[in-house]
């Protein structure tokens, strides 16, 4: 699949990592291609050779080496560098980073934040939505608020096995598989208000 996004995240904590993939996972085409620890020798070699869109940097993981390592990445062009920062990081930390993500956002921020970093080509494939009909956009929405495909069937008269099939097709469209994910793009999208979400969660 040469049209996977490939992501490198270096970071020593564990829940930390587990999180930033789950959050990559969220964006159509994305993967986690490899996870580094701070410490390790030649880290900006070894990130470059695995030739990543993006790599996801923890600056508590490469303290002592930050500055060199973002010099060096910074040379790739086409690789954007994402500070993972939070209320306590100095702003001369964050000053380094072109791109910031803040770990104590809710899901739906980061996702948001994540998708507006991966730029314009996969705002080209949010497009999509043109490609939803009038029914399957209602469906969409009736999902993002959290209703079951029962409610949904219930609401707009027709099966449950109706319903999921204009499910599949959103998934499809969208190349979106999980709820949270089409969530997200909802809100992106303008299709339901947080306020809508937040009140169904």
């Amino acid at each position: 699949m040469s049209s996977t996004k490939k992501v490198i995240v270096v970071s020593n904590a564990f829940l930390l990592t587990s999180g930033i993939e789950k959050l990559v996972l969220e964006l159509s085409g994305m993967l986690v291609d490899q996870v580094f620890y701070g410490s390790e020798k030649k880290l900006s070699d070894k990130i470059i050779s695995k030739k990543p869109e993006f790599v996801i940097i923890d600056p508590d993981a490469v303290s002592d080496i930050l500055i060199p390592l973002l010099r060096e990445l910074n040379e790739e062009k086409d690789i954007k560098i994402i500070g993972l920062v939070s209320s306590t990081s100095s702003r001369k930390i964050i000053s380094r980073f072109s791109f910031t993500l803040n770990v104590e956002k809710s899901k739906y921020q980061l996702v948001e934040a994540f998708q507006k970093i991966v730029g314009k080509e996969e705002k080209k494939k949010s497009n999509n939505d043109q490609l939803l009909s009038k029914r399957e956009k209602e469906i969409l929405q009736h999902l993002a608020m959290g209703l079951t495909n029962q409610e949904i069937a219930n609401k707009f008269f027709l099966s449950v096995h109706t319903i999921m099939t204009h499910r599949k097709k959103i998934t499809r469209k969208l190349g979106i598989k999980t709820l949270s994910g089409l969530t997200v793009y909802a809100l992106i999208n303008n299709l339901v208000d947080m306020r809508e979400v937040e009140r169904r969660v």
